[in-house]
């Protein structure tokens, strides 16, 4: 009887490298006349000025990028330096894929929301690095996937498109979830929240879902939930310091929801983690199922599967 690793499948995405809130500096442009022998996925998280199809165009935080291999690539910080996701992709998956899902390349995509991009590729991270049997079977799940819901989130923009003026709207709302988010240990409300955007807290609340597809608050806990996880696995934090910086008030409160939420008491999804089980907390996120929560196992919240020093990392996205 012939073992699965000698029948192993074809595997039709293969990820060559990829970075996670990558960080570059002012002096650093994405520069490739010619591409390269890889499709490039990327999720901005700064302003941006790229080529495109269409010409050298803005983007913004949260906006993404499809070049096919062949096609002309730079860009570069519209402020100074920059940061991005990027994924380098590549196998005989990839232009069938592209045609299946009808996502454009070489423009910018604005999806209705970008949450999924995080969890799937620290899966894919995750894969790399652990290297277990069937792992690039995994990998090109997982990256088809990652296109699955992009193609999903730019489908939503159709029968419930956003006017005109609603899409002007988007990019501030988005900056005011960021801050929020990146403050998560204050103790937010949807009328703190409101004033940042000068409006009353009823329609920020209807906005804020209309434009970014859930609520003020609920998307407040799943990130307070995804950075709790992250900080579960550093041992030297007590389970009340990781509720106090995640903004979750009270110990009891954090449990309650982290329970609710993912399916297990914090301390047994720190104990899984550190024992190298499967945690829960990996499948059980109501806005992400594929991987756990954001920024775990990063080192200043950089990921990569090769590692490299600054210098090394020059030129190379």
């Amino acid at each position: 009887m012939s073992s699965v690793g000698e029948e192993r499948p074809s595997v039709g995405l293969m990820v060559e490298d990829l970075g996670l809130r990558w960080e570059h500096d002012r002096a650093f442009t994405v520069a490739r006349p010619h591409g390269m022998p890889a499709y490039l996925f990327v999720r901005f998280h700064s302003h941006m000025t790229v080529r495109t199809a269409a010409g050298v165009v803005a983007a913004g935080p949260e906006d993404c990028l499809l070049y096919d291999p062949t096609f002309p690539q730079w860009y570069r910080g519209a402020e100074g330096g920059f940061a991005d996701d990027w994924l380098h992709v590549c196998g005989p998956r990839m232009p069938e894929l592209i045609r299946l899902y009808q996502i454009p390349m070489n423009e910018i995509l604005r999806p209705r929301e970008t949450e999924f991009v995080t969890p799937i590729f620290e899966a894919v991270n995750r894969e790399l690095r652990r290297r277990e049997p069937l792992w690039r079977e995994s990998v090109s799940l997982l990256v088809e996937s990652l296109f699955v819901e992009l193609a999903r989130q730019l489908l939503r923009q159709g029968p419930n498109a956003l006017t005109p003026a609603e899409a002007a709207r988007v990019g501030g709302f988005r900056s005011i979830r960021m801050q929020v988010h990146d403050q998560m240990q204050k103790p937010w409300r949807v009328a703190e929240m409101a004033r940042l955007a000068n409006l009353s807290p009823s329609r920020f609340a209807v906005l804020y879902l209309r434009l970014l597809g859930t609520s003020p608050m609920e998307d407040l806990i799943h990130a307070r939930l995804r950075r709790a996880r992250a900080l579960l696995t550093d041992e030297r934090l007590s389970i009340r310091e990781v509720a106090d910086r995640t903004g979750f008030g009270s110990v009891c409160h954090f449990a309650r929801l982290f329970r609710k939420h993912v399916g297990c008491a914090p301390s047994d999804s720190r104990r899984r983690r550190l024992a190298g089980e499967v945690d829960l907390s990996d499948a059980s996120d109501e806005r992400s199922d594929t991987a756990p929560a954001e920024h775990s196992n990063l080192t200043q919240g950089r990921i990569a599967r090769r590692g490299r020093s600054r210098g090394q990392r020059r030129g190379v996205q």
